[in-house]
This record gives C-alpha cells, structure tokens and sequence, in this order.
C-alpha cells in the first residue's frame, strides 16, 4: 500500500516490499518494516480512517458498505465476454 517497486523489482516468496521507493524486507525483520510502514497509512488508504481506529469500527464500515450491495442483481454477461 502506498509503495513502489522499480520496475524489473523481484520480490522473494515470503518477503515484503514497502515503501516509495519499496525496500524489500525478509519476514524476521518486523521491527524494521514496521518503521518504514507505519507512516504509509494503511487504515486511512483502505478504510478511510485514522489509525488509532479499532477493528470493531473498521469492520463496523466494511459490513455497512457490503450490506449496501444486498439487493444487488448479477447480471448476465455477453457470451463473448471473460468475465
């Protein structure tokens, strides 16, 4: 989230890229990835909200923007489509 890998970048199974530009981060580095990625706002980008929200407000959001779609219809697509 708000990160960006140089193009060609490889990013090994298991590893994390964060930052702008991304540094690549090995799963036993935790301390180090969280300096780098507590400012990249992942709650603000994703949820729309502060950081210091809890998870219970957050999923409160996400159950009232899904519950928005429960009288939505799927729609046939056209026979040639890839969806």
């Amino acid at each position: 989230m708000n990160s960006r890998l140089a193009p060609e970048t490889v990013v090994p199974i298991g590893w994390i890229a964060v930052g702008d530009p991304a540094r690549l981060f090995s799963p036993d580095r935790h301390e180090e990835l969280w300096e780098v990625q507590r400012d990249l706002d992942f709650p603000g980008t994703v949820y729309g909200v502060p950081r210091t929200s809890s998870m219970r407000e957050i999923m409160a959001r996400q159950v009232e923007f899904y519950g928005a779609h429960l009288g939505d219809r799927l729609l046939d697509a056209p026979a040639d489509s890839e969806v």
